[in-house]
Formats: structure tokens, sequence, C-alpha cells
């Protein structure tokens, strides 16, 4: 039995190691934003300051045979017996929720920005609209829903407060009220929907609005567009919905970046079945949309790019993304100032938590660009 025993040990030890020199099974990939280390080429420089003796650690690690099984193993042992999560941001909540922290410390106002901020970046977005108006281009600001503000029963115990600060939600909606900037508040609409709609418009598992919720949005804001521009827009028909406990499209971002075994939960999706309509008798507006990672699934999951002649998804005003022809690129190697002239609608949204920095430098830039001699006024008289 000793013997055994022992072999079975170290056959178990072995495996590894086997795996890594004559690799014999496939290890599903590890999710997240991570790479692995590269191996290093031995040099006398390198090994007296120490850097190859590092980097060759680094690479043995990151290359052990069964790495990802073994990782993952690990990582559902700490989340079901402690409800640890190894992810950046991610904490579970009850009744396996899952939220990342800002997204809570936006709901409770810990990342205001300021009056002063908010006021002076409000004028200047007014200014803006104004004049797209004159050019006959509209501007809309949108407001996607949070997580946090539409689950707050669910938050982890530590992570509840009795009292909210001032959020960079409220700040803004009520200075583009004051203003009159075009705005939509969907996370006010999500929240008023949460016990009518029958569909998930949050899923327990990941951290954005669902590919339905996502969809929902998108035709309400071409339909909002519509009635500003007085045009007509063809609208997909989506009125058949495919149910399904598979998530699809990062519905389930969050628990992806976790790396488990098993899910966390189970839940189920409706995934829209679109059918277009024919384009004759409509216009179609070309619009460009400046926004976070809800932006960007709106755009490429939903149907409003169906809905656009020309539709470009400007994520963080950093990186510029195509979406009828693919295409990326950084903004700065781009001339964002001839895609304005070309574009009827300016589209910028952003969830509560990126709200402390909205337009991500598009709001000075392109409000220094139409008035170069001017100041945003700090006050509202």
């Amino acid at each position: 039995m000793k013997r055994w025993l022992f072999s079975f040990v170290f056959v178990i030890l072995m495996l590894p190691f086997l795996q890594q020199c004559f690799p014999f099974i496939t290890s599903g990939p590890l999710s997240g934003n991570y790479t692995d280390a590269k191996d290093v080429e031995f040099s006398w420089a390198k090994w007296i300051d120490g850097t190859y003796q590092k980097g060759k650690t680094d690479f043995c690690n990151d290359h052990t045979g069964f790495r990802p099984d073994l990782l993952r193993l690990n990582n559902q042992v700490d989340f079901s017996l402690f409800g640890e999560c190894h992810a950046v941001w991610t904490v579970l909540g009850t009744h396996h929720y899952l939220y990342q922290n800002p997204y809570i410390n936006a709901y409770y106002g810990r990342d205001f920005a300021g009056y002063k901020t908010v006021r002076e970046r409000s004028i200047m977005l007014k200014a803006i609209q104004d004049t797209f108006a004159r050019m006959g281009k509209t501007l809309v600001l949108v407001y996607a829903p949070n997580k946090a503000a539409f689950y707050p029963e669910y938050f982890p115990r530590d992570r509840m407060r009795d009292k909210k600060g001032v959020t960079n939600l409220e700040a803004y909606r009520q200075m583009g009220d004051s203003l009159g900037i075009n705005q939509i508040d969907m996370n006010a609409w999500f929240i008023s929907m949460k016990n009518t709609s029958k569909e998930l418009l949050f899923a327990k598992q990941g951290i954005h609005w669902t590919v339905y919720g996502a969809t929902l949005a998108g035709d309400s804001l071409m339909r909002y567009i519509e009635r500003l521009r007085n045009i007509h827009v063809p609208h997909p028909i989506w009125s058949k919905l495919e149910h399904t406990t598979e998530p699809r499209s990062g519905d389930d971002d969050v628990q992806c970046g976790l790396n488990l075994i098993f899910p966390v939960a189970t839940e189920t999706f409706a995934y829209p079945v679109i059918q277009d309509v024919p384009d004759s008798g409509y216009k179609k507006p070309n619009v460009i949309y400046l926004g976070d990672s809800y932006a960007f699934k709106m755009v490429l999951t939903s149907t409003i790019s169906r809905m656009n002649a020309n539709c470009e998804y400007w994520g963080y005003f950093d990186d510029v993304h195509g979406v009828n022809e693919y295409k990326a690129t950084y903004i700065h190697q781009y001339d964002w100032q001839a895609a304005l002239d070309k574009t009827d609608c300016f589209v910028i949204l952003y969830t509560e938590f990126n709200l402390c920095d909205l337009g991500n430098g598009f709001i000075q830039n392109a409000y220094g660009h139409y008035y170069p001699r001017k100041k945003a006024d700090s006050t509202i008289k």
C-alpha cells in the first residue's frame, strides 16, 4: 500500500512537468487581460544584474503544465469556501450577485468630481451642442444604467452604507436640465423597469447590461434621435426572442474574469432574433458614439448600427472602431475633427462609474476646437 501510494503521489507531482515537456492535453485558456511571460536569452550581463533569473522564473511559472487548470481549481476552492474573488475590483454580493468596487463607489458618490468640474464641462458641452445645431448636427448625452444602482440590495455587507453622497450622475443630470442639454437618463429608466421586465436587464454574472438590455436601449435611443432630427429610421424587427441559459456576448463577463470551474449562477437569457426591414423610404443618419464599455456593447451587440448609415465607436476618446467596416486606431492618429464634420449625430454614453471623467478629454478638446479663444464660464446666470 505504501509503494502504491508513493507511486501515485509521484505521478501526480510529475504530471505538470510531463505536460510542460510533452503536452498531451490541451487546457482551456484563461480569461482576462494578461500575457504570459516570454522566455529570456542568457547573457552574463543579465545574470549579474538578476534580470535573467527573474525572467526565467516568470517564464517557467507561466508555462508550467496544467497551469490554467490548477489556477481554476485554486480559484474555485477560494470562491466556494471563502467567497473570495481572484479578479481586480470584483466582489461577491448576496444571492451570488457579482459586483465591481468602482461601480459601488460611484453609487455612493465616493468618486464625485465636484460641482466646479461638473459645471464647467456641462457649459462647454452645451456650447458644443449649440454649435452642432447650427451645423445641422445633433448631440445627445446618455447616462447608461449602473448595476450597483439597479441591485443595491445585494451588495456585500461590508460594502453597504446608510447614507449616499452627491453623485456625478445627479449633478450632471441637474446641470443638464438647467442648461437644456439633450440628455437621456437610462439609469432611472432601467430602474423603473426592474420589477416589470420579463427579461434580464442585468445578469448576476455580468457587470454590463445584457444583450437584451443593450438592444432595448439602442432602439429607444434611435427613436429619441428621430424626434430630434425629424427623420424616420428603419427599425429592425426583434419581436421574437431566443431563451437560453448559455450567456453570450459578454453577458457573463465578470464571471469569466474569475476563471472558475463551475458557473456562479444559472440564469435564463433572452436574445433577440433580428429581422431587417427594407431601407426604402427611410433615412439613416451617420452617428459617432463616444463612451465606455457600455457604449461598446450597445454598438456591437444591439441593432443600433443597423439603423445608421455610418457608425463609429470612440472608446474613452482613446481608440476608434469602425462598425460597418471594422477598423481600429488611436484617436491621436485619427482626424477626429474631420469625422465630426461628416457625422450627423454625436452620442456621448457613459455609465455612472465613468462620469467622474465625462468625455475623457473630448469635451475640452472639442470646445477648444470650436471656441479657440474662449474659456468656459464657470458661473451660470
